[in-house]
């Protein structure tokens, strides 16, 4: 419930309601558990400039994360669409590699044309030593 409210309700909707994506997460959660997937580290990066758009502050926030699976580790660098609809008191956070560019346009028509969205990146695969690689 914490992690969906700062979801942006456009969002929200667009993923079938609040009930319907709660229990995705917590499907994905328990997969993750199952699996033995763990987060080993996240950071966040320098935001973009924020630009005040029909009456919201919206900005471009890079993040990284570092998960731990059985067979190695997992580095992934997206970007997270941030709004705030009243004045930077409150704000909604958008994975840019969940919902891309081209949907965000669908789901969130009032995105600014000055934010600068970088394209995806594949994450960064480290197979633990001890694991046999695909191709053995």
């Amino acid at each position: 419930n914490t992690f969906i409210r700062y979801m942006h309700p456009g969002v929200v909707n667009y993923a079938g309601g609040k009930e319907k994506l709660q229990r995705q997460m917590d499907s994905a959660f328990q997969a993750m558990k199952m699996f033995g997937v763990t987060f080993k580290r996240y950071w966040i990066g320098t935001p973009s400039a924020i630009v005040e758009y029909k009456g919201q502050l919206q900005s471009v926030l890079p993040e990284s994360t570092i998960i731990k699976t059985p067979l190695g580790q997992v580095k992934a660098e997206t970007n997270m669409l941030v709004i705030s609809p009243d004045e930077g008191k409150n704000w909604w956070f958008i994975d840019t590699n969940v919902y891309r560019s081209d949907k965000l346009k669908n789901i969130l028509p009032d995105i600014s044309p000055q934010l600068v969205i970088p394209a995806p990146k594949k994450p960064v695969i480290t197979m633990d030593s001890t694991s046999k690689s695909a191709d053995q």
